[in-house]
């Protein structure tokens, strides 16, 4: 067995008799300045500090009138408009560049006031950068298809646009006029606000106050902390944890329901006004995704929620609980693995199970630790949670707040995935397709997840280990594909209130939330009152793009099947796979997905990966088992 998943594994089986405190991750969260260098991702590539940012944005605002100098020329030749393209793409990677230092520095600490009003300028300039580009798109879709065709067949170097016009070309319903596409494009900046609102209070402003650890020594509790609480083995440190977050969230109830009600209304507004029957299709039909697609998620998770609900009865006979409450969701059922795993190791562990990936990806992987690629450890006013981000030009950063513990190593396995995609992406293509759809965009971060899993699997040797990892995957499986599924479903029955003309009330939002959580995990766990508020606190709802956490589950759904497809077949599903990873938007997702070798437009995949579930349900309970006739032979 590979030395360090031996250790990583020997430690996760030692918790048997040496329970850990939760207090050495609990301890005060460093201001950014503490933090070590190394830790720290280098924005420098960017600009070197604010004066750079300062002089680019002067650069965009005298480049942004060149955009305006085609307009009503597009259609006169295939010159003009290859010229129009090439001159927006530079703009674009300007205002690109603003744009994301400025939410980069911003989240690195949302205290520093200073930071914020630069994303606040950056989202300003944004919409001046849309509404100077609002006469593109109705005088390209008012050029004849025949026209069109010629000027792609007779001009030198616009043939790569080829697949970026048919995208456009796509939208020619949809399309309004030059005046009506600026007046939205003028609109997007104020009502792209609600998602800043409840950066502003879920990082900066809500506090959570103190909860009492399993060395009962007073420790704050946070939205980083939440996670490491959750997975404690003392039940009373897990309910005051999960009372004390939701709480908080509680306490603003009236507040989020109306940032939220507003972000929906902005969303049905901008799709009615571009004559879509209804957001989701017109977040679907945006990302070239059939509708169909969504539905058939739904109705298969929900019908296939058996398998959830039987995991969930096995946790609770596991624990052994009167009933499952909330808290007791995440609780460890075999010996957790919350020792402090070095970040070092983290990055050593994670490096080895990616190796059917490939040297190459396995080179980028390490490339980004010498770059300053990551910034990896919580600070005070970080914004929470993990995530990657980058533009063409830039390095592809991602953040996450690593506490040692194994879910983290798996999260770093994930955003890495994401940053790799980006890097092999924008190394291969041109700009114009050197960024994937949202549909595409969680399937590299899950099939590393995948992959990392199966391989420390396949590495344990005793039966207390096999549970513990099984009992892990299938937390990640239910968090991925089941929980993100019913929040895809809360978004859309939210988003049909609205659209029906009733207004969504904290108490409209707590009731819709409470029926789509019955509907999945049914009687197997008691769901606490508080419970219904938990919309409230998902950020990913307030996204301008929203119906996003769909694609979650689709990711889910399509990275098991490749995990698997890489792991058994090798170097044939490994190329298909690398292939659609540096194909970036050069095609449709579903297409790419397709030359990867999965058919997103039929429920097998999603039916494959229930049973999937159900099968590691299967070995749970007979890793269990053996667990017990260990312990007898022991004794």
């Amino acid at each position: 067995m590979n030395r360090r998943y031996q250790r990583l594994l020997t430690a996760m089986a030692a918790l048997i008799l040496n329970p850990i405190s939760i207090a050495a991750i609990a301890e005060e969260v460093p201001e950014r300045a503490a933090i070590p260098t190394a830790y720290k991702w280098d924005l420098s590539g960017m600009y070197e500090d604010a004066n750079g940012w300062q002089a680019d944005k002067t650069r965009f605002l005298e480049m942004l009138p060149g955009v305006a100098r085609f307009k009503g020329k597009l259609g006169e030749s295939g010159s003009h408009l290859l010229e129009a393209i090439e001159e927006i793409q530079a703009v674009e990677a300007v205002i690109n560049n603003l744009y994301v230092y400025a939410g980069l520095k911003s989240y690195e600490d949302t205290r520093i006031s200073a930071n914020g009003a630069r994303l606040s300028e950056a989202q300003g300039l944004y919409s001046q950068y849309q509404q100077a580009l609002s006469y593109f798109s109705p005088e390209l879709l008012a050029i004849p298809t025949s026209t069109l065709s010629q000027f792609i067949e007779t001009t030198p170097g616009l043939k790569i646009y080829a697949h970026y016009l048919d995208e456009m070309a796509r939208m020619r319903p949809y399309t309004l006029s030059e005046k009506e596409e600026k007046l939205l494009a003028m609109a997007s900046d104020p009502l792209d606000k609600f998602d800043s609102v409840f950066t502003a209070i879920d990082s900066s402003d809500l506090r959570f106050g103190t909860i009492r650890d399993e060395q009962d020594d007073e420790v704050e509790l946070t939205s980083s902390r939440y996670g490491a609480f959750l997975h404690s083995t003392d039940r009373r440190v897990r309910e005051e944890a999960w009372k004390g977050l939701f709480n908080g969230y509680m306490a603003l109830n009236h507040t989020l329901a109306a940032n939220y009600e507003g972000h929906v209304k902005s969303r049905v507004f901008f799709a009615r006004a571009r004559g879509f029957d209804s957001r989701l299709q017109h977040a679907t039909y945006s990302n070239a995704i059939p509708i169909e697609v969504f539905e058939n998620l739904i109705a298969t998770a929900q019908k296939g929620s058996a398998p959830l609900q039987r995991y969930l009865r096995l946790r609770q006979k596991m624990l052994g609980v009167e009933r499952l409450e909330i808290w007791d969701m995440y609780a460890p059922i075999v010996p957790p693995s919350l020792k402090d795993i070095d970040f070092e190791e983290a990055k050593q562990i994670v490096a080895d199970a990616l190796t059917p990936l490939g040297q190459e990806y396995i080179d980028v992987y390490w490339k980004g630790f010498d770059e300053g690629w990551v910034d990896a450890m919580a600070n005070r006013g970080k914004r929470g949670g993990a995530y990657s981000w980058g533009t063409y030009t830039s390095k592809p950063y991602l953040s996450m707040n690593y506490q040692g513990t194994l879910n983290n190593v798996s999260t770093l396995a994930h955003e890495y995935g994401h940053s790799i995609h980006s890097y092999l992406t924008r190394q291969t293509q041109p700009q114009v397709y050197g960024d994937y759809r949202t549909f595409i965009a969680e399937i590299a971060s899950m099939t590393n997840e995948a992959i990392l899993m199966q391989k420390m699997l396949k590495e344990a040797d005793s039966a207390v280990e096999r549970a513990y990892l099984l009992s892990s995957y299938l937390d990640e499986f239910r968090g991925g594909f089941y929980r993100q599924a019913s929040f895809a479903d809360f978004e859309a029955r939210a988003h049909e209130r609205v659209e029906s003309g009733a207004a969504l009330t904290a108490e409209v939002l707590n009731g819709i939330y409470a029926e789509v959580f019955a509907t999945y995990y049914g009687d197997a766990v008691h769901a606490n009152e508080l419970n219904q508020i938990e919309w409230s606190r998902i950020p990913h709802f307030l996204r301008s793009d929203n119906f996003y956490v769909y694609q979650y589950s689709t990711s889910f759904v399509a990275a098991t099947a490749l995990a698997k497809q890489i792991l058994e077949e090798g170097e044939p599903a490994r190329e298909r796979y690398l292939t659609m990873l540096k194909s970036g938007s050069n095609d449709y997702p579903v297409e790419l997905l397709k030359k990867a070798g999965i058919d997103m437009t039929t429920g097998a995949p999603i039916e494959a990966t229930i049973a999937a579930f159900d099968d590691l349900v299967d070995q749970l309970e007979r890793a269990l088992e053996e667990m017990e006739d260990e312990a007898l032979v022991l004794r």
